[in-house]
């Protein structure tokens, strides 16, 4: 299973033996599912998909299609479950060939396709934003202009098709905080709950997702870094090895969390474990977004109507 995992996980090369014997005992400890295994976590996921269509009574959804695997196997698991899916490219002074990829992935998976090219858009955001800050110019904050846009478009498009917009990021970068707020997250998530260094593209590949996306590097599509290894100062599977260690220490505390990356003696594992830790703890503000404040008088109004929600 090791084999198979370094195999598929996307863009990545060699780690270190730390890591290996790691994800060896991590597989031992059921951490870790195997390739038939994952066939019976794909049709449960499907089904769920299913009865959210049934339920809310609505057919259509907006994936956005980056080229990567995420937003790919996204639009594979809602065409599966029987959804009307519209494949949107939205490039903005984009690399070409992950423009491409988005159409190509768009075919392979019988999608509706849609273009919409949002650097005008961009270039002007840019002169008013430029206007009155300085500062504006940064890469990570034009990167969530272009993040926050894309999003603009799909909603749009989901209302003419009287559809929903699905959420593209995995578990992985759920934990990173590694997404924008009010830019990547739609209305369903079928896949925040799978990890992008072996579920995402083990499944995608089962699913029929062209194997170029499959085992493409992974970016963030908005021009911050080359990859996203450059801005995790690591590999998904690394992080991945990492972050499901700390998830399941005997206790969840700071102090034992600390206390088990103080116990890894190799100093570049270390190094990358604070990394890990530091993502977790500075981006955790991202996923209880948006944080509300209890009423003082009414304190059980949040549970009453989430009981409600639920029995309707």
């Amino acid at each position: 299973m090791i084999d198979d995992i370094l195999a598929i996980t996307p863009g990545e090369g060699a780690i270190a033996d730390w890591f290996i014997n790691r994800l060896e005992v991590q597989i031992e400890q059921g951490h870790w599912l195997s390739a038939d295994e994952l066939t019976s976590v794909t049709e449960k996921i499907v089904e769920q998909l299913s009865n959210y269509k049934t339920k809310h009574q609505i057919k259509s959804v907006v994936v956005g299609q980056s080229g990567g695997v995420d937003s790919a196997l996204t639009a594979a698991l809602f065409k599966q479950a029987g959804w009307e899916v519209h494949g949107v490219t939205m490039p903005i002074h984009q690399n070409q060939d992950e423009t491409h990829r988005g159409i190509e992935n768009i075919d392979a998976l019988r999608l509706e396709r849609h273009n919409i090219d949002l650097a005008p858009q961009f270039d002007s955001m840019q002169e008013l934003l430029g206007a009155y800050d300085s500062t504006y110019k940064g890469l990570q904050r034009q990167g969530n202009i272009k993040a926050r846009l894309r999003m603009i478009a799909l909603y749009n498009l989901a209302h003419e098709v009287q559809g929903c917009v699905a959420s593209t990021d995995n578990f992985s970068e759920l934990a990173a905080g590694f997404w924008t707020l009010h830019g990547d997250v739609g209305d369903v998530a079928p896949i925040q709950s799978l990890t992008k260094s072996w579920e995402v593209p083990a499944i995608a590949l089962a699913m029929g997702v062209p194997e170029n996306t499959i085992h493409a590097l992974p970016t963030d599509g908005l021009g911050i870094s080359t990859s996203d290894a450059d801005q995790l100062g690591m590999n998904y599977l690394e992080f991945d090895i990492l972050l499901i260690d700390m998830l399941n220490l005997p206790e969840m505390s700071q102090e034992h969390v600390e206390e088990y990356i103080n116990s890894i003696d190799e100093q570049e594992v270390h190094e990358k474990a604070w990394l890990v830790y530091n993502r977790l703890r500075n981006t955790a503000f991202k996923r209880a977004n948006p944080y509300n404040i209890v009423h003082p008088e009414y304190s059980d109004r949040f549970a009453k109507l989430d009981k409600l929600d639920r029995s309707l």
